[in-house]
């Protein structure tokens, strides 16, 4: 058996302690199995933090991996890497690909000429032609194309969905193996490697900004982690006319850390203000600066970044009559709502974010990257930490001491 390197976490076994951490080690090389299967040789992945989550044995993600039919699973949803074998059904899906981009592409439409998908597909150098003119990538939740909401346009809210790399392995290796259906094709140069490397997270904070129409609109941001600045920066290029974004200093994360770190490119991709809210001081005077700049209105959208209760406390103080809340952060426990007060009577519009839509997001953030936010996070630093994927346990670590934003893997 030909043997890759690779990160993978421990099964939960019921009864046990499951034990934070992960572990580096060699196993078999993903195959082809099906039809309508790729697979995908790894140049870059990204930690997220949901990656961090099951590093940390966060019992929720238990839940979620406690049925894994193997002993283990390789970690890692957010990659970018080459296309180096596909079935036969995949073979045709990916020459349709290149049919499209073909319409944007001289080279892509010389390789095709005049042909059809299958005669493409039949092509033995289409393969070739791949792996040395694209990179790319895939949506990692795994529909079943079959329930009510696959069959209405919502893969994002299937109710049957597989997640590589929580209960399919992932990216954290050499190789993986996808449906060719979830596959995204970038020519070189399109978008750089490393930010495809995490254009599943960049699709998160895509989706939450398109949750809304943002254009014109003014928006708080709660949480300047990853997600807050990426969607700080999403609805800046989408048209958003005033941004107020939070954050809290906390322990070792300082506030002189928060400002240096976060709060710097909270501002260079588009925020008006910044406000630590751990600071009394400061939660009044961002409550106080809303009210100056919206008229005593409150802010027309609340983009939810952060999973702390507290800050849906403010979202709700911020918002205005009539106004959006649109969740992304995964809070734990439970908060008591006064549906009727925060909720009813003041007419607001709540949206839940999970995934991706398929393929709208992508859609999207694949045009806002290209016109510069891909250069801009590049340019500004976004992504902190470029490693070797042996050296894993420095990557996460610089995350859980608040040094790192976007931590890049290369097996």
């Amino acid at each position: 058996m030909r043997l890759m390197k690779a990160v993978v976490k421990g099964r939960p076994e019921a009864g046990k302690e499951w034990p934070k951490g992960m572990e580096f080690v060699e196993k078999g090389i993903p195959e082809v199995r099906n039809s309508n299967e790729v697979k995908i040789r790894v140049i870059a992945a990204g930690i997220c933090g949901t990656d961090v989550g099951i590093y940390n044995a966060k019992e929720s993600l238990r839940e979620e991996m406690s049925g894994l039919p193997t002993p283990n699973v390789t970690i890692g949803h957010e990659f970018c890497g080459k296309i180096v074998e596909a079935g036969p059904k995949a073979k045709r899906h990916l020459a349709e690909l290149l049919i499209g981009k073909g319409k944007k592409s001289s080279s892509v439409k010389r390789f095709i000429g005049r042909r059809s998908a299958p005669e493409i597909a039949r092509d033995k150098k289409m393969l070739s032609f791949l792996e040395e003119r694209f990179n790319s990538t895939a949506e990692m939740h795994i529909a079943c194309g079959v329930c009510w909401q696959c069959r209405h346009g919502e893969k994002n809210v299937c109710r049957s969905a597989i997640i590589k790399g929580i209960q399919q392995d992932g990216g954290f290796a050499e190789f993986l193996v996808v449906p060719a259906e979830n596959v995204v094709l970038f020519e070189n140069g399109e978008i750089p490697v490393e930010v495809i490397a995490f254009m599943d997270a960049i699709g998160n904070a895509t989706h939450t900004v398109q949750s809304v129409s943002i254009k014109g609109k003014s928006v708080a941001v709660l949480g300047c982690g990853v997600q807050g600045l990426m969607a700080i920066a999403v609805a800046k290029y989408s048209g958003a006319s005033k941004i107020f974004a939070t954050d809290a200093s906390h322990g070792e994360f300082s506030h002189e850390k928060l400002v240096t770190k976060r709060f710097r490119l909270a501002k260079l991709y588009g925020a008006n203000y910044t406000f630590d809210v751990n600071i009394d001081r400061e939660k009044e005077a961002f409550y106080k600066t809303v009210m100056e700049q919206t008229g005593n209105t409150g802010v027309d959208v609340v983009l939810e970044m952060s999973g702390n209760y507290r800050a849906y406390e403010d979202a709700f103080k911020v918002v205005r009559m009539g106004g959006t809340i649109s969740l992304l952060g995964l809070p734990g426990g439970q908060m008591a709502v006064d549906f009727s007060k925060d909720i009813i009577f003041r007419g607001i519009t709540i949206h839940g974010i999970i995934g991706r839509r398929v393929f709208e997001t992508w859609d999207l953030m694949t045009e806002i990257l290209k016109k510069g936010l891909a250069r801009k996070f590049i340019e500004t630093g976004f992504v902190s930490h470029d490693l070797p994927l042996e050296e894993f346990e420095k990557g996460f670590s610089a995350i859980m001491n608040g040094d790192a934003l976007k931590v890049i893997l290369r097996p």
